[in-house]
């Protein structure tokens, strides 16, 4: 079957190709087009030279550099004789099936058309050119990904198909110019700079204390609404220690291109600014920074960056501070109350300025036992919407080595002045060293003085 097929290829070469080598009056097609010969490949090449000889050297070495091209090492060396010679290459499958030739002025050119047999060719290809044809071809499959999630709105998951390409194209060599780094980074970067992140007006069923965005494209019929973007938003919190982190959170956009940021973590600022990104996948973004070109990078993110939104917000405390009385109880630990030598008024007073929280009304519980404060402060602030009162102590101590450990717990007791209804809301405790027993207690008081206020400032 095999031989038959050869005989039958052979066959259809002679019909697509003259077979004289004579100088023809008429110039022969396959000369400007590359016929297609079914389980063939067919390679056309031209030399020039001051005799036919030196014309037809030159065509057959560039012939034998295209199929280098193709099969992924170097032929001239090797098969120039062979083919020059005896118009065949056996190894390859391959023969010089027809030539044409013309002298004008004593400068002679020389076209030939050389064969080669799919099989055979296939088989002798180098490992290398194998490994850069299986790399186009998954870069390819992914940038037509790409360009079908682009037409369906879905710009970034377009962003993320050409950035993977990228990556694959940094891995090894590729021969399409199309598919360099270079090349794929600045499509990606084009899709990005094509983005705008804006505040819109937010939709019937978005809460009240909510934030909503969307993402368009700047260009494009009608600037369509970017589906399934995956977006950060980046903000300003209180942190336990009273200190301001900065926190992010991911997003991702709805059919209309919307998002929504709720006010979901209490300790974010009540006032302050989001700055809203869109966002690639962070193990594709540290892969392609481990291998792709600094300044390639530095023009990835600069485009992310430019694209970011930057939204001053504005937030009311989520009780009216002017109705809510704060008591503070806070024992040493032989039971004596500190009041303002106590580290309690100072965490609280300092964590809630962060907030741009100010309280009209904190007081220090009478009393040693929880139902004395309480019985104390309903009498005197019944008017008042709701009491907090903090109760916190040093409850024991312990050395090991030499080190004093303190252990202290402590409580918020919720109070609803107008039913006379008390909830504790919730039980803290810290144990924290220090080299003395007056240290150890300071340490943990100041500890769990943070605990419980950064908890109670949850609540507002």
């Amino acid at each position: 079957m095999k031989k038959a097929f050869l005989v039958f290829s052979i066959l259809f070469s002679c019909l697509l190709f003259s077979c004289t080598t004579i100088v023809d009056s008429e110039r022969p097609s396959w000369i400007d087009a590359v016929p297609e010969i079914p389980g063939e490949k067919v390679f056309v090449a031209s030399g020039m030279g001051n005799s036919e000889v030196e014309a037809r050297s030159n065509a057959v070495l560039s012939a034998l550099s295209q199929m280098g091209e193709e099969i992924g090492y170097s032929l001239e060396e090797k098969y120039f004789r062979e083919l020059f010679s005896s118009l065949v290459i056996s190894d390859l499958g391959a023969r010089i099936a027809d030539e044409y030739s013309w002298e004008i002025d004593g400068e002679w050119t020389v076209f030939v058309a050389v064969t080669a047999m799919d099989e055979t060719f296939e088989g002798a290809r180098s490992p290398e050119f194998l490994e850069i044809q299986k790399r186009e071809e998954e870069i390819s499959s992914l940038l037509s990904s790409s360009l079908d999630a682009y037409k369906n709105n879905r710009d970034m998951e377009a962003v993320e198909d050409i950035l993977q390409a990228a990556l694959i194209s940094l891995s090894g060599d590729v021969k399409n110019e199309e598919y360099s780094p270079e090349v794929l980074f600045e499509k990606a970067i084009k899709y990005l700079s094509n983005l705008r992140i804006e505040n819109v007006k937010p939709s019937r069923d978005t809460s009240s204390s909510s934030l909503e965005f969307r993402v368009q494209r700047t260009k494009g019929l009608l600037y369509p609404m970017v589906e399934n973007a995956l977006v950060e938003c980046s903000y300003s919190a209180i942190s336990l220690s009273g200190e301001i982190e900065n926190l992010s959170h991911l997003s991702r956009t709805n059919a209309k291109g919307r998002f929504v940021m709720n006010r979901t973590n209490p300790y974010a600022l009540h006032e302050g600014n989001i700055k809203i990104s869109v966002h690639i996948d962070d193990d594709l973004m540290f892969n392609l920074s481990l291998k792709a070109p600094k300044e390639l990078m530095a023009s990835l993110n600069k485009a992310i960056d430019d694209g970011s939104l930057e939204y001053s917000y504005s937030f009311p405390p989520r009780q009216d501070i002017s109705s809510v009385v704060i008591a503070l109880a806070e024992y040493n630990y032989d039971g004596s109350m500190r009041k303002e030598d106590g580290a309690l008024k100072s965490v609280l007073e300092n964590l809630f300025a962060l907030q741009g929280i100010s309280f009209e009304t904190i007081v220090f519980a009478e009393g040693e036992e929880e139902s004395d404060n309480i019985e104390a402060l309903l009498s005197q602030y019944s008017h008042m919407e709701k009491i907090y009162v903090i109760r916190m102590g040093v409850v024991s101590r312990i050395n090991i080595d030499d080190k004093v450990y303190s252990r202290a717990e402590g409580k918020i007791i919720e109070i609803n002045p107008s039913i006379s209804e008390k909830n504790d809301v919730s039980a803290f405790h810290a144990c924290v060293s220090g080299s003395s027993e007056k240290e150890a207690d300071e340490n943990t008081l100041k500890k769990l003085s943070q605990v419980i206020c950064g908890f109670l400032l949850g609540e507002f």
